[in-house]
Order: structure tokens, then C-alpha cells, then sequence
């Protein structure tokens, strides 16, 4: 699950159950509401409220936990606005003010549990409707298909367990950390500070974020009203509540470090470019086997960041482009699940891969053809246009699924497969 996909799943369900949190955290609103209106009383309304409020805060408090009667009768044998009734008044409301907060704090724990509980029966039910098997990222993406779920796990178990695909799937992985490096030159000293940091100990300013730890106490004023709480938790899931910035530092001299004349930056990795035959003499077991190859490639697109543009040809060509597994997913199924029918012609096919090599977007891409490779030999011209790509640094690879194939067009590959 990508994060931008997780943040605003958080903000969805947020959003969906914002009207059960408000309710969940204003439960005692009424009786905070009652607290902090006799804190602000004068002595003389204190003590008329203090005898209205005995009888309510009797049915809510133990005795033990909160002896009325014993602060009425104490309060009246004080004189008022004295050291002494000063003393008892902010000791009532010491002792009233924890068990109001101990009674909230037990009530929001086991309203967390009950919530987590029904998360996990939510999800032990998801999870028991999908198939067993298949990556974290499948699943994920397809938790709300079950059926074209199973499909697609087959596929993806295939290429998980055969070896060509296997190998197919690491060379082109390989490549996007073994492109060739380009250097510049940039020649000069470059001047280091090391700094290490510690444990919080310095407050170099105010920063945004969700540290419940560090947050200025303005931002706690938001949970004391209940009409601001909804505010406060929005804030916190896009981390823009406001908080100390801490840092510590451990100084060291200044070093001057000498730098080679070359900086080495590597070049960028390019597309995938797949070739496939719809043909019906690829139907079966075959066309199971290059939909899995398929599947297992475009999953590097996210892996990698790369782009992956699908040809599939028969008696024409039709092409999907698939800029990120997440983004493209349905298109990608709809593909996987046709079926293969018609005849075979590979020749329109890799025209127009030729043709989008050429392009700014796919100047640096790999070419992956699969097929029985069935077909006329590759004629001179088109033989041509294949090695001037070659000579672009444009690798072909090729999945041939039949034995007495056309070795015209795996000839010219930098590596295939018969499976």
C-alpha cells in the first residue's frame, strides 16, 4: 500500500466517522461543562452551587470518591475568601477534576477497544473472502474484486514459480540499478559540518506534525471543547498541529573534504515496452503463461517507477498503457481477462514499438516480445530498424513458447526464453 493511498483511506474512514468520534469524545461534555462553570464562580454562588450540585454529583461518585456533604459542612464553618477556604475550594475541584478525567479516560479505552475489535472482525472477514495467496500489494488492490482477485492471484502465482519469468523479472530489474553512469566534472573542496543528533534537548523553534509529545499547549485546548475536537483530530491526521522543533547537536571542526573531478550521476531507467501474441494459437496453457509474464512486469512499474506500454497484436494491435500497477489496474484486468483469438501478425507490432521507442517517453526502454513466434520470417527491413534501436542501447528480450519458432526474431534479442 502506497502512502499517499494509505493517507487518504485515514482520511476517508476520518471523514466517515468523524460524527461517531465527536460523540465519542464529548460524552462527558455535559458534566465538564458543569465543572468549569462552578470554577469560575465568586465564593458566595460556589457554595449555592456546590448545595444545588450535590444531589447529581452524589448518583455520579462514590462517597469514598467524593464526599459532598463533608466539603458543604467544611465550606460553612470557613469564612469566605480565606487562606483556608481557598485551600479546600481547590482541593474539591483537584479531587472532582480527576475522577471526571479518570471516568473519560476509562470510557475512551474501552470505546478504542470496541472500535479495534470491530476493525479486526472487519478485517479477519476480508481476508477470509479473498484467496490465500497473491503479494500484499495484489490483495490490496484488489480487495473490492474477489473474483477477478482469484484470476489474477493465479497468474501471479505462475510467475512466481517459473523460472523464466523469474529471470526475466530480475534482468529488467537488474537494470534499473545497472545503467551506464555518465560523468560531469566538478572539481573543488567541499566543506563538511558533522553533526549528530541526540536525544530532544534544544528547542530551536515551532514545527507542524502530530507529535502528541511535543505540541504546543495551545493545541490541547482544542480537546477541552468539544465543538473544536473535530478540528483537532483533522489537523492531527495531516500532521499540521503545532509543535516544538527540537535538535541536538554535537559540534565538530569544520572539515575541508577534496572531491574527485568526476560526479557520478546515473543515467534514469526507461519503460517496458511488451510485445504479446492474441493470437488463438496462443490460447491455453500458453496464453496462462505470457498473461503471468505480463502480470510480473507490470508490478515493476511501481517498484521501479517505470511505465510499461502492453502491444498486444493478432490480426491488428491494440495498446494499453500502464504508468503505475495502482493507477492502472483495471485496464490491466480487463486485458489479462479476454481471451486469445485470431490470427498472427507480428509485424504491425513491432513497427509501432519502433515508433515509440523514437519518442522522448520511451527513448530508454526495454522491448519484451512473447509469442509462438509462428510466423514468415523477419524481413530485411524491419531487421534493420531492430539494430538501430539496438545500437540506442534498447535491449530485446523474447518469451518463445514453442519450441520450433521463427529464430529470425530471437536471434536478434539479447537473450530468450523457450518455455
Amino acid at each position: 500500500m502506497k502512502q499517499e493511498e494509505l493517507e487518504g483511506e485515514i482520511m476517508s474512514y476520518y471523514q466517515h466517522t468523524q460524527p461517531s468520534l465527536q460523540e465519542f469524545y464529548s460524552h462527558y461534555a455535559t458534566q465538564w461543562e458543569h465543572f468549569y462553570e462552578g470554577h469560575e464562580l465568586t465564593d458566595s454562588a460556589f457554595l449555592r452551587f456546590l448545595e444545588n450540585s450535590a444531589y447529581p454529583l452524589q448518583m455520579k461518585y462514590n462517597r469514598g470518591d467524593l464526599n459532598l456533604q463533608y466539603y458543604i459542612e467544611r465550606f460553612h464553618t470557613l469564612k469566605k475568601r480565606s487562606k483556608e477556604w481557598k485551600h479546600l475550594r481547590n482541593l474539591f475541584f483537584d479531587k472532582w477534576y480527576h475522577l471526571l478525567a479518570n471516568n473519560e479516560y476509562n470510557y475512551q479505552i474501552e470505546r478504542i477497544n470496541n472500535l479495534c475489535e470491530r476493525f479486526y472482525r472487519l478485517q479477519k472477514n476480508i481476508a477470509d473472502q479473498l484467496p490465500q495467496r497473491g503479494n500484499a500489494r495484489l490483495m490490496w488492490l484488489l480487495r473490492t474484486h474477489q473474483e477477478l482477485a482469484k484470476q489474477l492471484f493465479h497468474y501471479d502465482e505462475i510467475a512466481k514459480n517459473h523460472p523464466a519469468i523469474r529471470e526475466l523479472t530480475k534482468i529488467l530489474g537488474k537494470q534499473h540499478y545497472g545503467k551506464e553512469k555518465k560523468f560531469r566534472m566538478v572539481a573543488g573542496i567541499h566543506r563538511e559540518q558533522i553533526i549528530t543528533h541526540a536525544t530532544k534537548s534544544d528547542i530551536t523553534g515551532v514545527c507542524e506534525g502530530n507529535d502528541l509529545n511535543s505540541l504546543l499547549p495551545i493545541e490541547y485546548c482544542y480537546l477541552s471543547d468539544p465543538a473544536l475536537q473535530p478540528l483537532f483530530f483533522e489537523r492531527f491526521n495531516k500532521k499540521k498541529l503545532q509543535m516544538m522543533d527540537y535538535e541536538s547537536k554535537d559540534q565538530h571542526r569544520i572539515k575541508d573534504i577534496k572531491i574527485q573531478g568526476n560526479e557520478i550521476v546515473e543515467e534514469q531507467s526507461g519503460p517496458f515496452i511488451i510485445c504479446v501474441d492474441t493470437s488463438g494459437s496462443m490460447s491455453g496453457e500458453r496464453e496462462e503463461f505470457v498473461k503471468s509474464a505480463i502480470l510480473a512486469i507490470a508490478e515493476l512499474t511501481e517498484q521501479q517507477d517505470r511505465k510499461c506500454y502492453l502491444i498486444n497484436f493478432s490480426n491488428d494491435i491494440a495498446c494499453i498503457e500502464i504508468e503505475r500497477l495502482g493507477q492502472n489496474i483495471q485496464e490491466l484486468a480487463n486485458f489479462l481477462c479476454q481471451s486469445f483469438h485470431g490470427g498472427t501478425d507480428l509485424t504491425p507490432a513491432l513497427l509501432h514499438a519502433i515508433h515509440i521507442l523514437k519518442t522522448k517517453s520511451y527513448r530508454n526502454a526495454d522491448l519484451v516480445m512473447m509469442s509462438d513466434f509462428e510466423m514468415p520470417p523477419l524481413n530485411e527491413e524491419l531487421s534493420e530498424e531492430i539494430k538501430k534501436i539496438k545500437q540506442n542501447k534498447t535491449h530485446l528480450y523474447a518469451l518463445s513458447v514453442h519450441r520450433q519458432s521463427e529464430n529470425t526474431y530471437l536471434n536478434v534479442c539479447n537473450k530468450f526464453w523457450f518455455v
